[in-house]
């Protein structure tokens, strides 16, 4: 076994952790997927596998979002909360048992309606704030996941997505900040300036931004930030998604405040009187 690399786990990687890092920096999600899947269908306990496999059938949540209706995912998400809770239990000290059970819960909202899951919101905030307590550091070598790079990109979508109306604070005890988002998005985009999802995020956050406060130089910063995501590659399997979507985020910037890779989100207080 080797020992992990990264800060934050005394853990040691097994060859089949090892084999599915492989797998994922190659772009093969099914593969990941079926290798962790073995492997802790024998060893329970091993956060290492434990929050991988979360990720792995987050993203795959993610994939299938773009076929599939959205109940048919939330069984995914619910496995990826029950992984990350267990990997928490083991490894505390580290943040990827918190970052992906926020994840879980924040799509189980945007699967079932952001408006229909508000209560839901400060408990999505403490899982990531608290992640990001942890010292761990981590990098896949193609750079489309990192720690704590994911915090980040997790916060920067949190406090885009969230409302941020005053009553917020009474149903939920937070409430969504656009000026904390672009904060996040640019920590992300500065850890990593070839991410492309960081850089999209960014143009959407500025986008929002732009269009909440009036403010056109973040509309156009926005662009250019989505501008400059659309010329990199496009080869792990989200980034496909993004690369795509992008065309229909400058087509619909007014609307950038609700976007989300899954769909297009209704924030208002009216759309919340009236379910």
């Amino acid at each position: 076994m080797l020992f992990v690399a990264l800060f934050g786990s005394a853990w040691a990687l097994a060859p089949e952790v090892v084999e599915s890092e492989r797998l994922a920096n190659a772009g093969d999600l099914d593969g990941t997927i079926r290798v962790l899947e073995a492997y802790i269908a024998v060893n329970k306990n091993d956060p290492e596998a434990l929050w991988r496999l979360a990720r792995a059938l987050y993203e795959k949540g993610e994939v299938l979002a773009q076929s599939v209706p959205n109940s048919q995912r939330l069984p995914i998400y619910t496995r990826v909360g029950t992984l990350s809770r267990r990997a928490q239990e083991l490894d505390p000290e580290a943040g990827f048992g918190y970052l992906w059970e926020g994840v879980a819960m924040g799509r189980i909202a945007t699967s079932k309606g952001i408006l229909s899951q508000l209560s839901t919101a400060d408990d999505i905030e403490r899982l990531w704030l608290r992640s990001l307590e942890s010292k761990t550091v981590y990098r896949m070598d193609n750079g489309i996941s990192s720690f704590p790079g994911d915090a980040w990109n997790a916060l920067g979508q949190f406090y885009r997505l969230c409302p941020d109306w005053r009553a917020m604070e009474w149903i939920s005890g937070t409430r969504g900040d656009i000026d904390k988002s672009v904060y996040y998005f640019r920590l992300m985009v500065a850890d990593d300036p070839h991410r492309l999802e960081g850089l999209k995020e960014l143009g959407v956050a500025l986008l929002c931004k732009g269009y909440k406060q009036d403010d056109e130089s973040a509309k156009a910063e926005g662009r250019k930030w989505l501008d400059q995501a659309y010329t990199l590659p496009a080869v792990y399997p989200t980034d496909v998604i993004d690369h795509k979507q992008i065309p229909g985020i400058k087509a619909r910037e007014a609307d950038a405040c609700g976007y989300s890779r899954d769909g297009w989100e209704k924030l208002d207080e009216a759309a919340y009187a009236a379910q």
